[in-house]
This record gives C-alpha cells, sequence and structure tokens, in this order.
C-alpha cells in the first residue's frame, strides 16, 4: 500500500492585515519549489482587520476615516470577492498547492474540490451548508463563508476561505462603506442577518475556534487522503513573509490600486450575478479620456484591462462601446474556454450609465476642468 502523502499545515492566531495576506503569498509561491503537495494554513486575523478584493475600488467599500479612528487595519487581498472583516471569530484558511497536482478543466472545479472538507466539516456539526455557485458557501439561502481563488503566472493556487464562527454585524456596518443616512441601524442589522449568517446562529451558540479547526483538519486530511504535519514557520520564513507584508499588503500603491483618477467624474453602479461592478469614466468632450473597472468579481481582468484600453481615447459612442466589450469577452472565452459569469451587456450597460453622467458634468466641454463628485451617485439604472 502506498504511503499516504502529507500536507504541511500551519496554524496561527491574531496576526496583522499585513501578515495574514504575506504569509498565504509565500506559501503560495514555494508551491514551485514545496516537496508536499500542499500547505493548509488556519488563521485568525487580530480585532480587528478589513481586506478588499483584488479588483475592488477600496475608498468605495471601506469608511477609511472609520478605520483610522477604531484601529480597524485594511489592505487588499490577491483573490477577487467584496470587502470583509476578520478577526478572532472569522476563521481563515489558505490552502496553498500548484495546478499541476490537480486534474480540473475549469476553476469552478477547484473552488468545489477545495471547498468539500468545510462542507463535510459542517454538516457533521449538523449544519446543511452548500457551495453556492457565487463562490460561497451557504446555509439556508444565507452566506457563512466566503471563497476566493487565485493562480499565480508560474500554475502556484492560493485558495481563500474565510469561515465565519461569530460576526459582530454593528461593527462590519461600520467598516464597510453603506450610506447608513438612507437606513436606521435596525434595518441595516436585520438585511445583513437575512443574507448573512454564523455557525453559532446556526445552532451552535458554544462552538469554539479550537474545536473548529480540530474538525475541519480531520475533514480535509479525510477529503484528499493525506496526513497533515504541524510545521510553524521559521526564521528565515518570517523574514520572507516580512517582505512580502512590507512590499506589498502595506504599499499604499498595492492598496489604492484600482482608485478612479480625479478627472473620473462619471460612475456607474450595476448590480450583477458575479458581484457588483463599479465603473469609472473621464471624458474630454465626446471623447473616452480613461475608463476604469473595479467591482467584487473573481475572474476577467484580463477583459477588463483591454477594454479599458480599448475605449481610451475613443469616441462617446455606444456601439463603439458594445463593440469593444463583446470583442473582449469573445478573445477572454476563447482563450480560457469557459464562459464570464458576467453578461457583456451588463458591463455595457455600467460603462454607459458612467459615460452619460460624466457627460451630464462636463458636457461639451473641453476646459478639462473635472473633478470627483461629491453627490450620492449609488443605485441608479440605465
Amino acid at each position: 500500500m502506498a504511503a499516504r502523502k502529507k500536507w504541511r499545515y500551519v496554524e496561527e492566531d491574531a496576526v496583522s492585515a499585513w501578515y495574514g495576506l504575506g504569509a498565504d503569498e509565500y506559501m503560495t509561491e514555494a508551491q514551485s519549489e514545496a516537496a508536499e503537495e500542499a500547505w493548509l494554513r488556519f488563521y485568525t486575523y487580530r480585532n480587528h482587520c478589513a481586506l478588499v478584493g483584488r479588483f475592488q475600488h477600496l475608498q468605495a467599500e471601506l469608511n477609511l476615516a472609520y478605520c483610522e479612528r477604531a484601529d480597524v487595519q485594511y489592505s487588499r487581498r490577491l483573490t477577487g470577492g467584496g470587502a470583509i472583516i476578520m478577526g478572532a471569530e472569522q476563521l481563515g484558511i489558505c490552502l496553498a498547492t500548484h495546478t499541476q497536482r490537480f486534474d480540473f478543466q475549469r476553476l469552478r472545479e477547484l473552488y468545489v474540490l477545495f471547498s468539500k472538507p468545510v462542507v463535510g466539516a459542517l454538516r457533521a456539526l449538523e449544519i446543511p451548508a452548500n457551495f453556492r455557485s457565487r463562490n460561497d458557501l451557504e446555509v439556508h439561502g444565507r452566506k457563512v463563508a466566503g471563497l476566493g481563488i487565485y493562480v499565480s503566472p508560474t500554475g502556484c493556487v492560493q485558495f481563500h476561505c474565510s469561515l465565519l464562527l461569530d460576526l459582530d454585524v454593528p461593527l462590519m456596518l461600520r467598516v464597510l462603506n453603506i450610506p447608513r443616512e438612507k437606513y436606521d441601524d435596525k434595518r441595516l442589522i436585520r438585511s445583513v442577518e437575512q443574507r448573512i449568517t454564523t455557525l453559532r446562529r446556526e445552532g451552535k451558540p458554544n462552538l469554539q475556534m479550537h474545536d473548529l479547526r480540530t474538525l475541519l483538519r480531520e475533514q480535509f486530511e479525510k477529503d484528499f487522503d493525506v496526513d497533515l504535519f504541524d510545521s510553524a514557520f521559521g526564521e528565515s520564513e518570517q523574514q520572507q513573509i516580512g517582505k512580502f507584508a512590507q512590499q506589498r499588503y502595506q504599499s499604499e500603491d498595492w492598496i489604492f490600486q484600482h482608485s478612479p483618477q480625479p478627472d473620473m467624474n462619471g460612475m456607474g453602479l450595476k448590480k450583477t450575478k458575479a458581484g457588483l461592478l463599479r465603473v469609472y469614466i473621464a471624458l474630454k468632450g465626446e471623447t473616452i479620456k480613461s475608463v476604469l473597472i473595479t467591482g467584487d468579481f473573481f475572474q476577467g481582468l484580463e477583459v477588463f484591462k483591454e477594454v479599458e484600453s480599448l475605449l481610451k481615447w475613443s469616441p462617446l459612442e455606444r456601439e463603439l462601446i458594445e463593440e469593444v466589450v463583446h470583442s473582449a469577452f469573445a478573445k477572454w472565452e476563447e482563450a480560457q474556454r469557459e464562459k464570464l459569469p458576467l453578461e457583456p451587456s451588463e458591463l455595457c450597460d455600467a460603462l454607459w450609465i458612467a459615460a452619460r453622467r460624466a457627460r451630464a458634468e462636463h458636457r461639451f466641454t473641453y476646459d478639462g476642468s473635472c473633478y470627483y463628485p461629491e453627490k450620492e451617485t449609488r443605485g441608479e439604472n440605465p
């Protein structure tokens, strides 16, 4: 009988936003040379950290003034998705491996495969968890865990899961950039609790983090037929993690990327199955000067970059926008052999909303005196 494969297991608590993400990237980049098939890390952040998705506009997602006052650290993940808060009662799971070690055709297959032990562990607790199409785990239709995957150019894979043992909803609502003037606190909390749940809310009020980790560890070993061996990061590894943390996750260039330029005075917002889409546009008369596409989506960065590039200094025409978007989508889908969850028409709508708003701010002007609007721009439809 062949010996069971071994995976390295790391467990940490109360890490900073920058160290937590730096350690995950270190594990991921090490997979090109790792002797083990995978590294698995269960960890918690300090109270509290806010992490935005790879493609989000950070200032639009987080209340930075409150974060500074309340000492809430913030940074940007390598994986896509939406903004989350992490702390002592939200378990971070990172599985780092290489694409060559698993047989799959589409990225979604890896989401299902890597989240299977989490689903199994929750069902062992009599919590009926399921994989939801938009990269979440749900219980009775409410999100209990968010998932994300990043694949490096060399084929190294980082799988993220943020599992909610518990959640301070009022804190989350203060950290996330929600227009509170439209809602009272009770309505906001009720709205969140209709969409998000926790393990303690699902009949396990006394469940502790240690017991949850133990159960998850056993389930990963069972589902992947491996033995996990404890191996904390050594001194030299800690130094490498520190470099990742400093050079990327503490860097303003990284944290504040996907931020609109001051002259991008048109913003289009559209809710899609792939996530919330935010598009910013700057105009010079009836010419598109620049475009920025952001959102809590998981795939398609190459598509959005191509659209941004092709629309730069192009005429402001709906037909041209549609031609560029459909062409970019078709090119990506042919290369990846799978369809993006976002429809081309949805991106076209968001671009046209942004363009109309930008044109309304400075209609037919060429003086270049653009500015970022202060008025409320959420929720408008084309």
